[in-house]
C-alpha cells in the first residue's frame, strides 16, 4: 500500500525525545516559527484542546509554546508563502 504524504511542502524526521516515537510528513505537518500565521493557528489549536478536555499541563505547554513563538517573531518575520516551482509542484500538484 502506498504511503500517503500529508505535508507536501517539507520532508522531515521528528523524534520525540521522551517516547522515542518517530514522525515524518506521512503523519505530521511542519510549520516554521517565523510564519506570521502560526500564532493564530496555535491559539485556535489551544482553544480546541481545552474544549476537548486536554490536561492542564498540555494547555500550559501550548501557552509556553505560543510565548516562545511570539518572542521569536519579534525579531524574525516572514510571510507564509509557497513560491518556488518545486514547492508548487509538491503542495498543489501532489508530486513528491
Amino acid at each position: 500500500m502506498e504511503q500517503k504524504i500529508i505535508d507536501r511542502k517539507y520532508r522531515f524526521l521528528a523524534v520525540n525525545p521522551c517516547t522515542g516515537q518517530i514522525h515524518d510528513e506521512s503523519d505530521s505537518i511542519l510549520f516554521l516559527v517565523k510564519d506570521q500565521a502560526l500564532p493564530v493557528a496555535l491559539r485556535v489549536y489551544r482553544d480546541e484542546c481545552e474544549r476537548l478536555g486536554c490536561s492542564d499541563t498540555h494547555l500550559e505547554s501550548l501557552d509556553l509554546l505560543y510565548e516562545r513563538v511570539i518572542f521569536f517573531q519579534e525579531t524574525n518575520v516572514k510571510l507564509p508563502e509557497t513560491d518556488t516551482p518545486c514547492e508548487v509542484n509538491r503542495c498543489i500538484g501532489g508530486k513528491v
